[in-house]
């Protein structure tokens, strides 16, 4: 037998033979609970993909329908107008990060949260330098903010449950194709030597018994 995948500094005894056993039943029990973590896993994975799909389409509609909304507001006020109004606008978000458990992995919660002084039913601005487009622009703009932070959300998981599929394969082919067979032939290294003492020990007993009975 090859003594390349024994694992070194290891005595062949009975005691050493019991407690290798001991642990390749645990890197077996670990190796099927991380085998069954790494398939749901990708699971999620590919869930969370189809709704990236969709978030992203749903910025890329309303970056768009937010453009076209700027270029009409820019034809009926101008843009020096706009950027007045824009300026002396009070309204401010905040953006809160959070978090929360998937599949046992931290993954970002952003959240959008207004000042506090600011009241949603007054308003901020300058009736006569505005136009009713201008007020359904800001619902617009809002509803783009919150999908591009959606979006954000999102993909901050995606990169940490690739993350963490990247290390839980690692850990599983470190035990399926090192860990456990060099248990395994280990095992069966001292299984064969045990076996191989046996046998000297039980030719030393006869030829002993052969010359006690020849005395």
């Amino acid at each position: 037998m090859s003594t390349e995948n024994i694992i070194p500094g290891i005595t062949p005894t009975r005691m050493q033979l019991l407690e290798l056993k001991q642990r390749l039943e645990l890197a077996n029990k670990g190796y099927e609970l991380l085998s069954e973590k790494l398939e749901a896993l990708t699971g999620e994975l590919f869930s969370t993909v189809m709704l990236y799909k969709q978030k992203r389409e749903k910025v890329q509609e309303t970056i768009t329908e937010s453009q076209d909304q700027f270029i009409q507001l820019q034809l009926q006020m101008g843009e020096v107008t706009i950027k007045n109004v824009a300026f002396g606008y009070p309204r401010k978000f905040n953006l809160e990060s959070m978090s929360r458990r998937l599949m046992g992995i931290s993954v970002p919660v952003f959240q959008i949260r207004q000042e506090t002084f600011y009241k949603e039913d007054l308003i901020h601005y300058s009736m006569s330098e505005t136009t009713a487009r201008f007020d359904s622009s800001l619902k617009i703009f809002e509803n783009a903010l919150q999908a591009i932070v959606s979006l954000a959300e999102i993909q901050s998981t995606l990169t940490r449950l690739a993350r963490e599929i990247i290390e839980t394969k690692r850990r599983v082919n470190a035990l399926n194709y090192i860990i456990i067979p060099r248990i395994e032939a280990t095992v069966s290294w001292i299984q064969l030597t045990l076996a191989e003492r046996e046998r000297e020990a039980f030719v030393r007993l006869k030829k002993v018994k052969k010359k006690l009975s020849k005395k």
